[in-house]
């Protein structure tokens, strides 16, 4: 139904125009058909009754014309809303406290947490109209979160549509325009309109073509970052014009997405007279155990039943119409009700559905004789199966069908489950469903029937009908609140909700975006209520997979252990596949000991159907971590396994993977002969497979290997050749890594600006797709570059967040590599005893991992901050320095790394011209620059000079 005043589209049925509130002409619920006064439908929607075929369980529904006095039903608002009551103490304490801080421009952070029906989310209207009060200039914005299948930020999409006073269903060009303007008036120039356009992504009404989101469209990560600082930018200077109080409730169900975003905006908003105030149960704390755990302030409020004389007012207060309550249902109300406003509220409702209260118009009044044969029920859940008990039978069965869909549900869904369940409960029926005729003469009419149940059941509190649908084309409503479907849920026979739950999905997988990643995912819930494990896991795995694809990591584990929760016990192949791809998830985000576990499944299913294939891959797998946490002499020994599957299975592939693991590690032992035979095997192995991701990888390793044999031609060329494969590709992953490799050499040259690029564009990519081991190493290197340049506190920042990410990992590698460069950062700070210490625990820990080059840096390093005092109590060369500087130097030749030997020959000359030995100080500093001339890399100028003066 168009609005004749602003021509917005309206549901049939509408009394008002949602945009302009304009009084709409009578209109058929069914079609929105103009029709005559106090007709629900249409002549084409009042056809006869349908076949049983087409939903008979309707038949008992009252006929649609019936009494006109039902459209003049009490208005529910005196039930929904009724005058606050009770919790004086509690509202006053907080508004009091709210404007205090709002007056020194101080953020305040705070959850209303409490059990279900504890009057939370009413608490908190009220708090925001108390402060609006003392502070008329305030604001008050407020969203809900929604459930599982909600969008990542609703309630912000919400608060901010709010804010810019965009309504539902508005154009989006009038939006956009709102958008722009209100930033504009905060943030002028081109910072607001990046704000403004990055906000519109966040509130679902993008700017088309938008320069700022564009290029990060492929980024999903850095573009929620970027809205996250949009978002805080705008409240930070909104706030600063007026105090604002933003509610979001229901937090307990939002998604992670949500939760990150207040917690941002909780840390970056001090000195600004902003409120977030979080609203939801107690499960909160379970959901997100982390919950405001930051270095913010924050003030958890629990909201606990009512005392039982406020509990008394709220009961008097909802039935007041009727007059003075009886003594005993005061009583009830009083002790029995466990202080639950919510269960006070369906104790009215069920007084009034079963005659105790009886409504006459605007009078109403109390049957003492009905009370006396109307047991009253005492907890929430009694009170709703008995208010469910009462009901219509025609009515309970549409609320079981409605509530198999979900805690929302859509009109079309609920004619599905009528219509499906009619044909598979009927005997000797088409399985193909009714005739053309059949379905020609019935018309939509059970469709127009069942808009009209669900609209009676909205007004007497049960459902609310949304006004914005989450799927396109459909009429969506709720239940007013979810024990309401829990209940309703829970009291559906088995096997008939089973069927639902199997229709719901086969509705939701047939609309045009049934295979979207979210669809899969509520798919794959109806699937799991239905007992059909399998095909919940088909789903969950799709949308598992979709998730991985654009690195929402988080969700892609959710998912893969959900798919894996359902898969049933004979789908063996499904199962290996699973755990494979969830210990890759856990192996990107650097959880080690679950991604080995993960692995260790496969391996235990492999050996179960005899596949050598998968058990080699789940080998290398395992083999790749051990080496990666630095375990060498457990990743060869797991490599070597996988390697002699793949030549039982002959398996070519695997075969030249394994080869080429295998160098990585006997590089990392300093085996750089016996390491670049076995990755030079692999990469032609790889070459002639064709498979160009695999050659990409061999090139790098090969680079690797070539770096630190003092080849830096020959590692350049691989490295690029590599890039460029990867580019090709698509392979982000690749392409950081690449990049990283490129930035060594780079720096090792002493192209400083160079490597700094490589690195930063690597690093750019590395937290984009979530890869933490990537991501500290990238720290690491650009830490030491800071150092070199001078930049400390840069230094310090970066190797710090690699150490953190280290120590996460597990990854001994790294936290040597961080705490070494930590300990020289020391140095260059003054800090020799502390910097001895850490340069200590980086030799221990390189040790203990059993990598050459990472012992032979250490002892370097220990030897250079022992050098700072040159001489020992008796006067002579400091032994200890001298012996680092020997040790460190004897690793680096037994290994063969001339470019590690070439920085140590260079600190350890300067060491003995300093100490006065100007011979040995000479001979270590020209092999040092011989070393450095032949490999292409830049001797410091200090050097150069020293050689120069010595002659």
């Amino acid at each position: 139904m168009n609005c004749p005043q602003c021509n917005t589209g309206n549901h049939p049925g509408a009394s008002s125009c949602k945009r302009c509130e304009a009084e709409l002409p009578p209109n058929c619920c069914g079609c929105g058909a103009p029709v005559d006064e106090g007709k629900e439908l249409c002549p084409s929607c009042r056809t006869e009754r349908l076949p049983a075929a087409l939903g008979a369980e309707l038949a008992d529904i009252p006929e649609i014309d019936a009494d006109p006095d039902d459209e003049a039903a009490p208005d529910p608002e005196f039930l929904l809303a009724p005058r606050f009551v009770g919790r004086a103490g509690l509202l006053g304490a907080l508004s009091a406290r709210i404007v205090e801080s709002l007056g020194r421009a101080e953020p305040v952070f705070l959850a209303l947490t409490g059990a279900a029906g504890m009057g939370k989310s009413r608490l908190a209207r009220e708090l925001g109209n108390a402060v609006q009060r003392a502070l008329p200039e305030a604001r008050v914005l407020g969203g809900k979160c929604g459930g599982p299948a909600a969008p990542p930020f609703l309630a912000f999409s919400r608060i901010l549509a709010a804010r810019f006073g965009i309504e539902e269903g508005e154009p989006g060009r009038t939006a956009r325009d709102k958008i722009a303007q209100a930033v504009a008036e905060l943030l002028p120039g081109q910072r607001g309109v990046e704000v403004a356009h990055l906000l519109g992504q966040l509130v679902d009404y993008p700017f088309p073509e938008s320069p700022i989101v564009e290029p990060l469209a492929e980024a999903p990560s850095h573009l929620e970052a970027r809205m996250f600082i949009a978002a805080r930018r705008f409240f930070a200077v909104d706030a600063e014009r007026a105090p604002i109080v933003v509610v979001l409730d229901d937090v307990d169900r939002a998604p992670p997405e949500t939760v990150n975003l207040l917690h941002f905006l909780a840390a970056g908003l001090d000195g600004r007279p902003l409120v977030l105030c979080a609203v939801g149960r107690e499960s909160l704390y379970e959901t997100y155990p982390a919950f405001a755990s930051a270095d913010q302030v924050f003030e958890r409020v629990q909201v606990g039943p009512l005392e039982p004389e406020d509990a008394e007012a709220l009961f008097a207060e909802l039935c007041r119409p009727a007059g003075d309550a009886p003594p005993e249902v005061l009583r009830h109300a009083r002790e029995k009700m466990d202080g639950s406003p919510r269960a006070l509220f369906e104790m009215a409702r069920y007084l009034l559905e079963t005659g105790v209260i009886e409504r006459g118009g605007a009078e109403w009044r109390w049957n003492r004789g009905q009370l006396l044969s109307t047991p009253l029920p005492g907890r929430i859940e009694e009170l709703l199966a008995a208010r469910l008990a009462v009901m219509d039978a025609s009515e309970r069965d549409l609320l079981e069908k409605a509530a198999a869909c979900g805690e929302r549900f859509w009109l079309d869904a609920v004619v599905a489950l009528i219509r499906g369940a009619a044909l598979c409960g009927g005997e000797g029926g088409d399985p193909d469903g009714p005739s053309l005729g059949e379905i020609a003469g019935a018309g939509d009419r059970n469709r127009a029937e069942v808009a009209v149940a669900l609209s009676r059941l909205a007004r007497r509190g049960l459902l609310v009908e949304q006004q914005h649908s989450a799927i396109p084309g459909e009429r969506e409503y709720r239940f007013a609140s979810p024990p309401w479907r829990d209940v309703i849920h829970e009291s559906i026979e088995e096997q008939a909700r089973r069927r639902y739950h199997r229709l719901v999905a086969q509705w939701l997988e047939l609309r045009p975006q049934g295979r979207g990643e979210e669809e899969q995912e509520e798919i794959g819930r109806h699937l799991e209520r239905a007992g059909d494990g399998d095909g919940a896991a088909l789903r969950y795995r799709r949308a598992a997979e979709v998730a991985r694809g654009r690195y929402y990591n988080d969700k892609a584990v959710r998912l893969f252990s959900q798919a894996l929760r359902c898969l049933g016990p004979g789908d063996l192949a499904s199962r290996i596949q699973l755990w494979h791809d969830l210990g890759s998830v856990h192996q990107l985000r650097g959880e080690h000991d679950e991604a080995l576990d993960d692995f260790a499944r496969t391996l235990r299913l492999s050996w179960v159907v005899a596949s050598r294939s998968k058990a080699a891959v789940a080998y290398n797998k395992m083999g790749r971590i051990y080496r990666q946490k630095g375990d060498l002499p457990v990743a060869l020994e797991h490599l070597d396994r996988g390697l002699d599957f793949f030549k039982q299975a002959s398996d070519e592939r695997g075969i030249a993977g394994s080869l080429d693991d295998i160098g990585q590690v006997l590089w990392l032992l300093g085996r750089y002969d016996d390491a670049l035979d076995r990755s030079a095997a692999g990469l032609e192995r790889r070459r002639k497979i064709g498979d160009k991701r695999s050659i990409a990888v061999s090139l790098l390793n090969i680079g690797h290997i070539e770096r630190h044999r003092g080849l830096f031609d020959e590692a350049e060329s691989c490295y690029c050749e590599a890039l460029k494969l990867r580019q090709d590709l698509g392979d982000r992953v690749g392409v950081a890594t690449c990049r990283n490799g490129l930035g060594v050499l780079a720096f090792q040259r002493g192209d400083l600006d160079g490597a700094r690029q490589q690195w930063e564009e690597a690093l750019h990519v590395a937290e984009e797709i979530g890869a933490a081991p990537l991501v500290a190493a990238v720290e690491v290197h650009l830490g030491e570059l800071a150092r070199a340049l001078g930049g400390l506190g840069e230094a310090r920042t970066r190797l710090e967040r690699a150490a953190t990410i280290a120590n996460d990992l597990d990854d001994r590698r790294l936290r040597s590599e961080a705490v070494r460069n930590l300990g020289l950062l020391e140095l260059a700070g003054g800090g020799t005893a502390k910097a001895i210490d850490l340069c200590e625990q980086a030799l221990a820990i390189a040790e203990g991992a059993g990598i050459p080059v990472d012992v032979g840096r250490a002892l370097v390093a220990l030897g250079e901050a022992n050098a700072v005092t040159l001489f020992d109590d008796t006067g002579g060369i400091n032994r200890k320095a001298e012996d680092y500087f020997l040790r460190g130097v004897a690793t680096f030749r037994e290994i063969g790394n001339h470019a590690e030997l070439a920085v140590a020959l260079e600190r350890f000359g300067t060491f003995r011209v300093e100490c006065g030995d100007v011979a040995g100080g000479r001979e270590l500093l020209t092999e040092a620059q011989d070393l450095f001339a032949r490999l292409g890399m830049n001797a410091s100028e200090d050097v150069r000079r020293m050689l120069g003066e010595l002659g």
